[in-house]
């Protein structure tokens, strides 16, 4: 059957329209939308493209062929009501012209839904789906105190010390008080300034997901701090939301800063009772007054929070001691015991102390010390019947006493040799007969002395087999480090006569 050309274009048309009508076109896109983000606004339009008509691009849609006479019609909605200038084709469609611009009148603050529809060459009208797009003109709203700043009490008491930042991990903390409109991908722009609002920004802070469920921190780096000086600083900040609109500024925070380190000086220790000077010191027995007390000199860097341990000597030695308790009623003395003194006698030890901060150590300057041996006002050792200086072998009882006075810093625990040598009667060395031999010291013997009660004796067998009208010696050593090293005491010469 022939068919008119005017009566095949609208047979053609119907056609079309029968199976065409109920399919959506795709949904239309804004260039100028930000990329979305996890739990951010969907297809946020940022404020800087709401000045001017927002172009919305149309994707190339089936079946387009637009000819003389049977054109096809590009309309845009704006939630359902049709909005600036339809587009008509009448030939091929170029693909930079598949646009239409939304005028600025409609780009109002909330979420709109955008469509077009096309009447197509065959008479069939189509709708899209539909495009969300979010537009958000409403500035983030400070919270708080004009949204000051928070800071920990240390901070706002002290300021923001070197010592601050070494406990806690190089840091400041600033924490913004909660502010409206609190949304993922929100920036806080903060400032550092030496005068109040000179807005020299010294970082951002992108919100996440965590940080619109719980308080928000500024981190403030160390290194960042330390590189604007100390002095008064102003710390401010200001938020810019997704969509690029600006909260007020806030209100600064004045805070003292002192956070370039002063250097950790940790000099010797001070030896009051030691002379000599620099490294090297010298401590005479003969010359000590009890107590012995070491002082951390004034200039050493301490701070309150941290502990101070003083060192007498080495591990393992029999005077090692450590301590962190200062004498009652000063800060930086210490007591060494005198035991712990004594057994480093006739020996050189290293003093020195070292300042814990909770996470390092730093030991100070180790110092020097010779400590010399007690040499004045020692007791001279008796034997009982000597007269004069002689003692009769003829008189004497089986056991002969021998007695030593207290010495000077005698003390429980020191130990002490007794032994006899003399000459036989051939004119040989006589073997060295011992009556005590690191013998530890009592506390009775403390008060009253060595052989008191007549319970050290000699044997007179022994003192036999010398010659007579010749010497003989009695020796005495102390050790004050349980025996390591002992100090000679005076020796005794009585004359052995018949």
């Amino acid at each position: 059957m022939y068919i008119k050309p005017a009566g095949f274009l609208f047979w053609l048309q119907k056609k079309l329209a029968s199976l065409f009508r109920k399919r959506l076109l795709d949904p239309p896109s804004a260039p100028a939308a930000l990329a979305n983000i996890p739990e951010g606004e969907l297809n946020l339009l940022p404020v800087a493209a709401l000045g001017r008509p927002l172009r919305i691009d149309v994707p190339i849609w089936q079946e387009s062929n637009p000819m003389p006479g049977l054109p096809e019609v590009l309309t845009l909605y704006w939630n359902g009501v049709a909005v600036g200038e339809p587009k008509r084709w009448e030939d091929k469609i170029p693909e930079d012209d598949l646009f239409v611009e939304a005028p600025v009148a409609v780009l109002l603050h909330g979420t709109q839904e955008v469509t077009y529809e096309v009447y197509g060459f065959n008479g069939v009208v189509t709708h899209s789906s539909p495009l969300t797009l979010t537009i958000d003109t409403v500035p983030p709203v400070l919270g708080g105190d004009e949204g000051l700043l928070l800071f920990d009490e240390e901070v706002g008491r002290e300021g923001v010390t070197a010592r601050y930042l070494e406990k806690h991990e190089d840091r400041l903390l600033a924490e913004v008080p909660v502010y409206q409109k609190v949304a993922v991908g929100d920036v806080i722009i903060y400032y550092w300034d030496d005068r109040p609002f000179a807005n020299d920004k010294l970082g951002e802070y992108t919100i996440n997901r965590q940080d619109t469920s719980q308080p928000i921190f500024l981190p403030i780096e160390g290194d960042d701090i330390r590189s604007r000086g100390d002095g008064e600083r102003y710390v401010h900040y200001q938020i810019r939301d997704r969509a690029g609109n600006l909260s007020a500024r806030s209100r600064p925070v004045p805070l003292q800063i002192a956070a370039v380190p002063i250097p950790r000086t940790l000099p010797w220790l001070e030896i009051p009772q030691a002379t000599g000077s620099g490294e090297a010191l010298s401590l005479q027995l003969n010359d000590y007054r009890p107590p012995m007390v070491v002082i951390v000199p004034e200039e050493a860097v301490i701070y309150p929070e941290e502990r101070v341990t003083v060192i007498w000597g080495e591990p393992g030695d029999a005077g090692y001691f450590t301590t962190s308790e200062v004498l009652p009623g000063t800060d930086k003395r210490f007591l060494i015991p005198e035991k712990n003194l004594l057994a480093y006698s006739n020996q050189i030890l290293k003093v020195s102390y070292k300042v814990d901060d909770g996470i390092d150590e730093f030991p100070s300057t180790p110092r020097n010390l010779k400590v010399t041996a007690l040499t004045e006002k020692l007791p001279l050792i008796e034997l009982i019947g000597v007269i004069g200086d002689g003692f009769s072998l003829a008189s004497a009882p089986a056991k002969v006493p021998v007695q030593l006075a207290p010495w000077r810093l005698i003390a429980v625990g020191q130990r002490i040799s007794i032994w006899v040598t003399g000459v036989l009667q051939s004119g040989a060395e006589a073997g060295p007969h011992h009556v005590l031999t690191a013998h530890a010291i009592n506390e009775m013997q403390v008060r009253q002395g060595v052989g008191a009660n007549q319970d050290v004796t000699v044997p007179k067998t022994f003192l036999a087999t010398l010659k007579r009208n010749a010497q003989f010696t009695l020796h005495v050593q102390v050790s004050f480090d349980d025996g390591a090293h002992w100090v000679d005491f005076p020796e005794y010469h009585p004359v052995l006569r018949a």
